[in-house]
């Protein structure tokens, strides 16, 4: 990727504004065919694994301990 004049302040490494400016997949772009054939080929098992961390977790969050559960508050509507 070229140097991208429309980011003259973007964090190193950053793709911002690479693939346009109505780009909605961001690095995404980078994950090409031939790519996740190469990924594909890793594989021994066909097994699947859930990659979420559980939000409700009883007792809090290990993850972040200062994290409040959410709040749902009703919002008004005209």
């Amino acid at each position: 990727m070229t140097e991208n004049p429309r980011w003259k302040r973007r964090p190193p490494g950053s793709t911002w504004g690479d693939w346009g400016a109505d780009d909605q997949l961001g690095r995404l772009n980078l994950l090409t065919p031939e790519k996740v054939l190469k990924g594909v080929a890793e594989m021994k098992e066909g097994r699947t694994f859930c990659l979420s961390l559980p939000l409700d977790y009883p007792g809090g969050t290990v993850v972040n301990p200062r994290r409040h559960p959410p709040r749902l508050i009703a919002n008004k509507r005209n």
